[in-house]
């Protein structure tokens, strides 16, 4: 798995930056063609865009329709939910060391649209955090 290696050798390296953000997504796309729970619990997961910007760093979006995941680089006009943060945050909230309440509670992470929809995203990451080997 190419983007799932890459994101775990950043991770140990502790290289893993926000501008990573879009090969985290890649990997999540990845896992989410061949682990079984991701699968399942994206079957049962409404069709959503959840659009994900670090302001000068990067923006990326996964896009979730008919039960598949696809993620990609760049902006979504559509999106039912935006994820904005900080650039530590960024780096931080994919890779387990800051938790997602916490950053928005302090300001850090901005949810724009539908809460519910961007707690689904958690469910997810935290399966995918299996096939990554680190919690999340």
């Amino acid at each position: 798995m190419g983007a799932v290696d890459d994101v775990k050798a950043k991770v140990e390296a502790k290289e893993f930056e926000a501008k990573d953000l879009p090969m985290f997504l890649a990997a999540l796309e990845e896992i989410a063609q061949t682990n079984d729970d991701l699968k399942d619990e994206l079957e049962d997961t409404e069709d959503v865009v959840i659009q994900f910007n670090v302001p000068d760093v990067v923006q990326a979006y996964i896009e979730i329709k008919g039960g598949k995941l696809t993620a990609a680089e760049g902006s979504k006009d559509d999106a039912d939910v935006t994820l904005e943060m900080t650039e530590e945050v960024g780096r931080n909230l994919f890779t387990g060391e800051t938790d997602a309440a916490s950053a928005y509670m302090a300001g850090d992470l901005k949810i724009i649209g539908e809460m519910a929809k961007a707690m689904k995203l958690r469910s997810l990451i935290e399966i995918a955090g299996e096939s990554f080997g680190f919690s999340i």
